[in-house]
């Protein structure tokens, strides 16, 4: 969704492959918290009604009122400078909160930090196709952040790449190497396409 003045960004839309779940926002009734944050942080009105939402005159007040609650500061040079690391994901196929919004997210940090190469050292993300709002989907939903986390910080090993995979009945059915964005998984051109060998990341 644009800003109708600025032209900016304000919401990224949702990804291709996600519409199947789009009743969580697109349904008869708002998403619940999205509905509270109207009633009681924009407008301070438990009895607020989201049909009398007008985006040309309310979004500049929404923005404003919800600014101590983004997380969105980009600057993480204080955190980067004590040896902080991050490793975030998405799925791309989330009908919740828009994997366009952790995307850009993180291309905002290394336009902040000066450049991919001050950031990867300390930050990389983890966008993985076709899973839902953290987990479930048709994608590769099943991974270990914390292990390739723990031997980032711990044994300097920073994650060129994270296993992962689809279970369906209790089988893994899958396996893929989720990528550190912007790279993705590249089919080498031969063997199954659900074996995680046959991929690499570029």
């Amino acid at each position: 969704m644009v800003h109708n003045q600025t032209k900016q960004a304000v919401v990224a839309g949702f990804s291709p492959g996600s519409e199947l779940n789009w009743n969580t926002m697109a349904g008869a009734q708002p998403f619940g918290p999205g509905l509270d944050l109207f009633k009681y942080v924009v407008f301070g009105d438990a009895n607020w009604d989201f049909k009398t939402l007008n985006w040309d005159t309310h979004i500049d007040q929404t923005l404003k009122a919800s600014t101590s609650m983004d997380a969105l500061d980009s600057n993480l040079k204080p955190y980067f400078d004590r040896g902080g690391k991050i490793i975030s994901y998405h799925g791309w196929a989330d009908p919740q909160i828009s994997p366009g919004s952790t995307s850009s997210y993180y291309d905002s940090v290394i336009k902040t930090m000066g450049g991919a190469s001050k950031v990867q050292e300390n930050f990389r993300l983890f966008m993985v196709p076709g899973m839902n709002h953290c987990c479930g989907g048709l994608g590769t939903d099943q991974f270990d952040m914390l292990t390739a986390l723990e031997n980032w910080v711990e044994k300097k090993q920073a994650p060129a790449s994270i296993p992962a995979s689809r279970v369906a009945n209790g089988q893994t059915v899958r396996t893929r190497p989720l990528c550190p964005y912007p790279q993705t998984a590249t089919y080498k051109g031969s063997g199954s396409t659900d074996d995680a060998a046959n991929f690499t990341c570029k």
